[in-house]
């Protein structure tokens, strides 16, 4: 993971725009360095029993005060300037909401929206509501940045409901009603479009109707509204009114709108139904799935990868090995068809939309405050499972790029399944494409694996003229 060394800490990518403090990690535990103002608050909350009602409802990431003096000295000493320490839950791995699903993302908002609405019984608030501070354990958001609460002088308004908008609302609508991807949203502007730039995305009619009127349109008119004003607009803002009522209709209103958005949408990916149209027959499926469990079980890995994941039948199997498991796939509609399924059967699997042809970039400041994928990746199998063939063919990558590719990714094991050309699935691929791929053979790229991997095990997978093997790196 990205980060940036301080004595024996290494601090966090992505708590770069926080003046209340930052995150860093010492000897393998999370730790939250924290301004007076939030220690204050923090205490307050838990003195009040909120801290423990959030913790309870699973609202925020376990969070507990760094107690010990002779520590809080040591932390003092390698981060100058604080005197207070906030210890948290490690969480592992991290993903960002353009690797999310639609239901990914507007659960994440809905799990926004219920902190917000807790936090203002007890007269908080959040002064952000950036994306970026949801994270997601075994298919479950959970909030990370505990820094952002603040006791605002108004709880009829929430300032942060126009950064929500940009890292909620508008891609939620724009997905929905205008085909948008998340990646050419949130890469395009790390922090999310404006209400303007989201208006212009709508059509002069379609901005009156219900899904723009209240959250685009509007807001729209009245930014345009506040710029043309002139004097302290920020006075009237900071007028005392700790009357929520106002704000909870709002955002109750919205918590609505967004998980319609999500349960009205109708996965329809390339890739989504693959399982029932894919070239096995239900005896060869079950024979593959035995010995991928065989295999695992073998190698023992405590952190699986299930790259080409689909809908993750494979990845659930992981988890039976006792593995926790990234679960990533290029179509939006098989990552969201996994974490509905895993809403009804939580397991330890990480889903993430990802296109291993063009992963992830790292973004933001410096290129470190969010990482790439493969600088977050930390796994000691990798899955590639009916996946080289789309890799070889779709992705234009030879075989040799194809074993970098995977030794890169994997620190010990790799699970690979041969597909042959002459496979129904390979000639699918090669329907409007010359076949420049004749060369490939099981005995050819056996040789061009062993040149970085040992064969642990190689099996034909009966009824298929599929082969899969167990590979493990070569040590130097």
């Amino acid at each position: 993971m990205a980060h940036e060394s301080t004595a024996s800490s290494e601090r966090i990518a992505g708590s770069f725009r926080d003046p209340s403090g930052y995150v860093f990690k010492r000897n393998g535990t999370i730790f939250r360095a924290i301004d007076s103002d939030c220690q204050r608050l923090m205490v307050e909350l838990r003195n009040g029993g909120w801290l423990r009602q959030l913790l309870e409802k699973k609202l925020i990431v376990g969070t507990q005060f760094v107690e010990d003096a002779n520590l809080r000295s040591e932390l003092a000493r390698e981060h100058p300037g604080y005197e207070n320490f906030l210890r948290h839950e490690l969480i592992a791995p991290i993903s960002y909401p353009y690797e999310w699903s639609v239901s990914m993302l507007a659960d994440a908002a809905i799990h926004t929206l219920d902190l917000q609405l807790k936090l203002l019984e007890a007269g908080v608030s959040l002064k952000d509501a950036t994306a970026y501070n949801i994270q997601f354990v075994n298919g479950r958001p959970t909030f990370i940045d505990i820094s952002s609460f603040e006791r605002p002088a108004r709880l009829d308004v929430w300032f942060a409901l126009g950064q929500f908008a940009q890292m909620f609302t508008f891609p939620l609508l724009l997905f929905r009603h205008h085909g948008w991807d998340f990646r050419s949203y949130f890469l395009g502007n790390i922090n999310g479009r404006d209400v303007e730039q989201v208006a212009r995305s709508f059509g002069p009619l379609e901005r009156w109707l219900p899904r723009a009127l209240f959250d685009v349109t509007l807001p729209a008119i009245f930014q345009r509204k506040a710029n043309a004003q002139t004097g302290d607009g920020r006075a009237t803002l900071e007028k005392p009114n700790k009357n929520s009522s106002a704000q909870v209709m709002n955002l109750q209103r919205l918590r609505g709108k967004l998980r319609k958005l999500a349960t009205t949408y109708k996965p329809r990916g390339v890739w989504s139904d693959y399982t029932s149209t894919c070239s096995y027959d239900s005896e060869a499926e079950k024979a593959k799935k035995l010995l991928v469990k065989e295999f695992l079980e073998l190698a023992k890995p405590s952190r699986v990868l299930d790259m080409g994941c689909n809908t993750g039948d494979y990845s659930f199997l992981a988890t039976e090995t006792g593995a926790s498991v990234i679960a990533a796939d290029g179509d939006q509609s098989a990552i969201e068809i996994l974490y509905r399924r895993l809403q009804a059967r939580p397991a330890a699997i990480s889903p993430m939309v990802i296109d291993l042809s063009t992963p992830s970039p790292a973004i933001g400041h410096r290129n470190l405050e969010r990482p790439s994928f493969f600088e977050r990746l930390d796994v000691d199998c990798v899955l590639a499972l009916a996946l080289i063939h789309h890799l070889h063919v779709s992705g234009n990558l030879s075989i040799p790029a194809i074993r970098d590719l995977f030794f890169d990714m994997t620190r010990d094991y790799l699970v690979l399944e041969f597909v042959p050309t002459d496979d129904v699935m390979f000639k699918k691929l090669l329907q409007f494409r010359a076949n420049l791929f004749g060369s490939l053979t099981l005995d050819s790229c056996r040789k061009v694996l062993a040149e970085k991997f040992d064969v642990v095990r190689e099996a034909p997978i009966p009824g298929s003229p599929r082969t899969l093997w167990l590979l493990r790196k070569k040590r130097k």
